[in-house]
């Protein structure tokens, strides 16, 4: 049976369904949670509370009680940024969609909230409203991506069942950018595993609008088209072809990086030719490439660079990021042990022979196809950045774009009631005590 006639199967439009429900149950239950929660322990920073102060009517408290629980860490700037634009230097750290969309949703089907209790409640509460929706969006499109890429119905759904309950659990529910950009990035992964490149480069873009890494998923992209195998095979391995194929490739690839590009350009108006910091002088990406003006504010604002985070006192968020970081290297391991001889070669070549492209792949096999060799190859390059450059604890929420996670977890639950029990409780644990934390504003952020 074809993938196409598989995700048409009566099953498999049962199991959308379900994904869709529990995903759905998920986001009210950790609202829910979330709550009751602040109602019991309180606020460990009252800035929350400053911030959304205003009429004390039950329909502005209800909502105002929503945002409070929303609005924590990154969301302050999003929000800001959405009602004010961009003001400050450092909020170039975060891209302009998901303000985008809080403030239109604001001024129209939550232009009652804005009236009732005022526009930055309208705000936090648009940006949960945008997160918990791609959340569900995400959930299900991860379910057919792993569909198409696994070739194992029953493995893609254990994945979205993962996921619904990731270890980034109240992040993806808050106004912050980790379910638009889940959303965002699982639809051109999905493109491009029906071949749709186009749609997938334009998904991209505005993945790219939304966060940097949006830019990396571009080489899902090159990979389809020009590195892989059985593109040249299609060519009869011919550079001519090819280099059409490379060429059209490149221009996927420009119109993807196109949203991170802009926003950039945008920044370098405001803050050179603009003067946006004149007291401060030119900054270093003022005199153009390879500066940008991303990497400086991540450098500048909060220490970002190459093992900046490696001294004693990030030991506990290295602790933190400890679990995630172990079932990466797990997963990473697991497939190029498989086969590494394929890994080194890009799959040019085999130590085993190849599983069936398509057709239904047993359960053992599933996690171990061709298929995600392009996803194991990005996921060990994003573990590298991660580990070396970025605050290490921010890999749990980091990686709730990367399908070969689910995938992963979903592979090792299905091999041992240990495994199952260790990635559940894990997934758990972390989920359900994130949402405690978040909601009453303790660290880790």
């Amino acid at each position: 049976m074809s993938v196409a006639a598989v995700e048409r199967a009566p099953q498999s439009r049962c199991r959308r369904r379900a994904v869709v429900k529990y995903a759905a149950l998920s986001r009210l239950a950790s609202l829910a949670l979330a709550l009751a929660s602040r109602a019991i322990v309180g606020d460990y920073d009252a800035s929350a509370q400053v911030v959304l102060a205003g009429t004390a009517s039950l329909p502005a408290q209800a909502a105002r009680a929503l945002a409070q629980v929303v609005l924590r860490w990154d969301s302050f700037y999003f929000v800001h940024i959405a009602g004010s634009g961009y003001t400050y230097e450092q909020e170039h750290a975060f891209f302009p969609l998901l303000p985008a969309m809080m403030r239109l949703l604001a001024s129209t089907a939550l232009a009652p909230v804005a009236l009732v209790a005022g526009e930055q409640v309208a705000l936090a509460v648009a940006g949960a409203v945008v997160s918990n929706v791609c959340f569900v969006l995400a959930a299900t499109t991860l379910y057919a991506l792993g569909c198409r890429t696994l070739h194992n119905e029953r493995l893609a759904y254990t994945a979205a069942l993962l996921f619904v309950w990731a270890p980034s659990n109240m992040f993806m529910s808050s106004a912050q950018t980790e379910s638009l950009f889940a959303w965002l990035a699982f639809t051109a992964l999905l493109c491009i595993a029906r071949q749709q490149y186009f749609a997938a480069s334009l998904w991209l873009c505005a993945s790219g609008l939304c966060r940097s890494n949006g830019v990396v998923y571009s080489g899902f992209l090159v990979w389809d088209l020009v590195v892989r195998r059985e593109a040249w095979d299609r060519n009869q391995r011919r550079i001519g072809p090819m280099a059409l194929q490379a060429l059209r490739a490149a221009v996927l690839v420009a119109i993807s990086a196109l949203g991170f590009v802009a926003f950039q350009v945008y920044g370098y108006r405001q803050g050179c030719l603009q003067a946006l910091h004149p007291a401060h002088g030119p900054r270093p990406y003022c005199r153009g490439l390879p500066a940008t003006m991303y990497g400086f504010v991540q450098a500048e604002y909060w220490n970002v660079g190459f093992l900046r985070y490696y001294t004693l006192q990030q030991v506990p968020n290295f602790l933190l990021a400890a679990p995630m970081v172990a079932l990466s290297v797990a997963g990473v391991y697991t497939y190029a042990a498989h086969d590494p001889v394929r890994l080194a070669t890009l799959g040019w070549r085999r130590q085993r022979c190849a599983a069936p492209q398509a057709g239904r792949r047993p359960l053992a096999a599933a996690f171990l196809g061709d298929g995600l060799l392009p996803h194991i190859t990005v996921w060990a390059a994003l573990l590298a950045v991660a580990m070396t450059t970025m605050h290490v604890q921010v890999v749990t929420r980091f990686f709730s774009s990367v399908p070969a996670v689910f995938w992963y977890a979903a592979h090792a639950a299905a091999h041992g009631r240990r495994a199952a029990w260790a990635v559940a409780g894990y997934f758990a644990a972390f989920g359900l005590a994130g949402v405690v934390l978040f909601s009453s504003f303790f660290p880790p952020a």
